[in-house]
């Protein structure tokens, strides 16, 4: 039996180079609101619904019922977000634009046995381009972090409808912070805290899954993902990160989902997923970000038109992982974000190649503190285009 084309491997390496650099924003807290760009265009809905090489990422047992495959997508992120932070008429803007690449390579060793990698990109920041308050000495109010997750994975069929899969996390992390402005020790007065650059760390973790196909245009699933223990941001563990030792561990997940095909042309499919960000020790912090476990509902449809051309539609809405009284905490990351409306498209170019299209709108939204954060809101509005090629071998 032959290995799985050079070309393939050669473009996950290219992959995971990409995504660990490209500014990757997202909108559930840090993560994206869908891998895979049909499943993107879906409102995400992917664990019972593998459509293509990236289905490790969203549930490792889906690569058992994907064919022999390679698939590169493009995730163009653009959002603007402003804040009114803490003193009156200080008012703070932040636009980006960010490409984030994902992708990957499914091969089908035998008629029971799948293996491959996927790529996939996660990360939050902002850039106000000015301090966030008028304190001597405070740097410019921006962070950035940015992960690239390679996802080696394994799918195995003991029965034609039954998938169990296996996989690792290995995670790429970068952060970088600056113009963080905490509570001085003296009674009222403010201090600037020094950023530490752009520093690096890596962490593995595990995936598992399960897909079963229970009778004809039905599919249930189910998948785990494991905290992902990352290494010592240097720096930042003396000060905003020194509660956690200076890790940002990766969040584990898990979720289920559900897809039903009534007719040949249609296709429904379902996600319950929850992010278990709470339970990472950063997020602990007593004075820091303190984001809560986050549960996402995703729907996503798609009708055949043709044999070349696939509509897409979804919807999605979490839990806001950030309570009103952190407000404060949260101007550098204001992933502020509950629902996201999103369609596509795919274009089937021959029987072995397929482009495919998607857009994402994340309405406007505003969080107003309350509390301690009184006085203090965060407003943000994301739009996302999606572009992919997929090709079967």
């Amino acid at each position: 039996m032959n290995g799985p084309p050079a070309q393939p491997r050669h473009l996950a390496v290219a992959l995971a180079v990409a995504a660990f650099h490209a500014g990757a924003l997202a909108v559930n807290g840090a993560l994206p609101g869908g891998n895979g760009i049909k499943n993107a265009a879906m409102g995400g809905a992917s664990i019972a619904l593998p459509l293509d090489a990236v289905a490790a990422a969203n549930n490792p047992a889906g690569m058992a019922f994907v064919p022999s495959s390679t698939t590169f997508g493009l995730q163009v992120f653009r959002g603007h977000s402003s804040a009114d932070y803490v003193l009156p008429g200080n008012h703070l803007e932040n636009r980006q634009t960010e490409l984030v690449p994902e992708g990957g390579f499914n091969w089908h060793i035998n008629s029971a046995v799948a293996a491959g990698v996927s790529i996939s990109g996660a990360g939050a920041g902002s850039d106000y381009g000015q301090p966030a308050l008028p304190v001597p000495g405070a740097g410019m109010a921006k962070t950035t972090l940015r992960v690239a997750e390679i996802i080696p994975a394994v799918a195995w069929k003991p029965t034609p409808d039954l998938a169990l899969g296996l996989g690792l996390t290995l995670a790429l992390q970068q952060f970088e912070a600056d113009g963080v402005i905490v509570p001085a020790p003296v009674p009222g007065g403010l201090l600037p805290i020094s950023g530490h650059g752009r520093q690096t760390a890596s962490g593995v973790g595990l995936r598992a899954g399960v897909l079963w196909k229970p009778a004809a245009g039905w599919a249930v699933g189910a998948n785990l993902k494991s905290r992902v223990r990352m290494g010592r941001l240097g720096g930042y563990d003396r000060d905003l990160l020194a509660y956690s030792d200076g890790r940002l561990d990766v969040p584990a997940q898990y979720g289920v989902g559900v897809a039903w095909q009534p007719t040949e042309r249609l296709t429904v499919a379902a996600d319950w997923l929850r992010i278990l960000w709470g339970e990472i020790k950063a997020m602990e912090d007593p004075n820091g970000f303190a984001w809560r476990n986050q549960p996402i509902l995703r729907f996503g449809a798609a009708w055949k038109l043709d044999e070349r051309w696939t509509l897409r539609a979804g919807y999605s809405r979490n839990r806001g992982q950030i309570d009103a009284s952190r407000a404060v905490q949260n101007l550098l990351v204001p992933s502020v974000h509950e629902q996201a409306y999103t369609a596509g498209l795919s274009w089937r170019l021959d029987p072995r190649s397929e482009m495919n299209l998607g857009i994402e709108l994340n309405p406007r939204t505003t969080l107003r503190g309350t509390g301690a954060s009184a006085g203090t809101s965060l407003t943000s509005k994301v739009q996302m285009l999606l572009l992919g090629y997929h090709y079967q071998f």
